[in-house]
């Protein structure tokens, strides 16, 4: 039985992005053999033992109806799925996960783990809304948000050029990925902004994601992009994604999550610094010039005395 679960409505990351082309491409859809068990193998016992929904809330995680409540206050007319909807079909999917060949074969752990929908040990709820998704993971404990937070950033900059390939019967497909960070500020604890461009065949996806941490809560913001951006407007976007991102995050957590105001220019002290320094040269000209007037003027005198 097909879920219906494309692996282009993965959630957003750049790996995500990589292998949601990598397995659509492929024509590839999630099964449902077993519904129940995120890891590989066989489910053992009947069919009324399967969990066929996520587990409840545990530790600090938020449930499924304040992520969803959460996102519709921030994001207006999104499509939102959470845990449940992603729960029978975990397992399938990181089978097919593991069929991808990564190079360098030491970034396959964080292409695949990035790529699934909902992180181990997490709850989520996704937005899908115009070209953009929002992500909330929730996990029991701050510790286990902020090793999810620190693994993507390992993995963003150990990984920043990657290779995934994926065969199916005669058919091998390739996609390259190139990753670069892109500067954010934040008021979160952990803060990541990342641009991507994946080439796959004569297609070339590109995006932009801003993930932020606080507490045992991580949101992740991502936007596809039609054309490469210049840097200034790469950063204008990012400063988006992370106040959309820190708008549902302070809804999770109950803090205001703003990022600080951006430092002054010096631009303008060290024209002023300048002009100082200018001023001070031309006094110690003036100066110089005296001295040497008056030691001219005192020499002539001195020449007419004599005369």
């Amino acid at each position: 039985m097909k879920s219906g679960t494309s692996a282009r409505t993965l959630v957003a990351s750049s790996s995500a992005m990589t292998l949601a082309l990598v397995l659509s491409a492929c024509g590839t859809t999630v099964e449902e053999d077993d519904p129940g068990s995120s890891g590989g193998g066989s489910v053992e016992g009947s069919m009324d033992q399967v969990q066929v929904t996520a587990p409840q809330p545990a530790g600090d995680q938020h449930s499924h109806d304040r992520m969803r409540e959460a996102l519709e206050d921030s994001i207006d007319g999104a499509e939102i799925t959470d845990t449940d909807d992603w729960w029978g079909s975990l397992r399938d999917l990181n089978r097919e996960l593991q069929k991808l060949r990564v190079e360098p074969a030491q970034c396959k752990s964080f292409v695949t783990s990035s790529a699934l929908p909902v992180p181990s040990g997490a709850l989520t709820a996704i937005a899908q809304h115009e070209q953009r998704q929002t992500a909330v993971y929730s996990f029991e404990d701050p510790d286990e948000a902020q090793t999810y937070a620190n693994q993507e950033a390992e993995g963003a900059q150990k990984c920043d050029g990657h290779t995934v390939t994926r065969e199916l019967d005669d058919e091998q497909i390739e996609t390259e990925t190139a990753l670069d960070e892109v500067e954010v500020r934040s008021g979160a604890e952990d803060a990541l902004a990342v641009s991507h461009a994946m080439e796959a065949a004569d297609e070339t996806q590109r995006g932009l994601t801003v993930l932020l941490r606080y507490g045992s809560t991580v949101v992740v913001n991502a936007a596809t992009l039609d054309e490469p951006l210049d840097e200034e407007p790469r950063e204008e976007l990012a400063v988006d994604l992370e106040a959309q991102a820190a708008a549902v995050l302070s809804t999770l957590t109950g803090e205001e999550v703003t990022a600080p105001e951006p430092e002054p220019e010096d631009d303008e002290g060290d024209a002023e610094n300048g002009d100082d320094g200018a001023d001070s040269g031309n006094d110690d000209e003036g100066g110089d010039s005296g001295e040497d007037q008056g030691g001219d003027s005192g020499e002539d005198q001195g020449s007419a005395a004599e005369g």
